[in-house]
């Protein structure tokens, strides 16, 4: 449900970015044809990858029930709100060429943190200490560089 919550707002954000661009008037993004398909490959590609590591190393029939510390786990607890926060905002702000999408990452961050903390609350209910610990080791959307 949080997924979904998060997902549908994301997207509601983004198309509330693209239109008030296009209403204002305001600017695009001006860049070369060449880094315009290499930051979208690498968004593309990041987004992709981190989707299916985290779905091999949790898939939906675990989720609540196993505490999982590997894979992308290992680096963030919730590399799939990573990738929709940060992979999902460039892909949509290189496709519209928008800088009120690319500032969109800051209330779609706030929206995907609210879901966090009330995830964390739960499975803190769910895991106790051991979650605790985990969560000293590891960032929440990016990793934690001085484990």
């Amino acid at each position: 449900m949080n997924l979904i919550f998060g997902i549908l707002s994301s997207i509601l954000i983004w198309i509330f970015s693209i239109y008030t661009s296009l209403y204002l008037k305001i600017p695009t993004i001006n860049i070369s044809d060449i880094f315009w398909w290499i930051l979208f490959s690498y968004f593309v590609t990041d987004f992709f990858i981190t989707i299916i590591w985290s779905l091999i190393h949790l898939p939906p029939h675990k989720q609540g029930k196993k505490l999982i510390m590997s894979g992308p786990y290992n680096w963030t607890r919730h590399p799939v709100y990573s990738s929709v926060i940060w992979s999902g905002t460039g892909i949509i702000t290189l496709i519209w060429n928008s800088w009120v999408v690319m500032f969109s990452v800051i209330p779609v961050s706030l929206i995907w943190s609210w879901i966090a903390m009330n995830e964390e609350i739960a499975l803190y209910k769910i895991f106790g200490e051991k979650y605790k610990k985990y969560s000293t080791k590891t960032g929440v959307f990016y990793p934690k560089l001085d484990k």
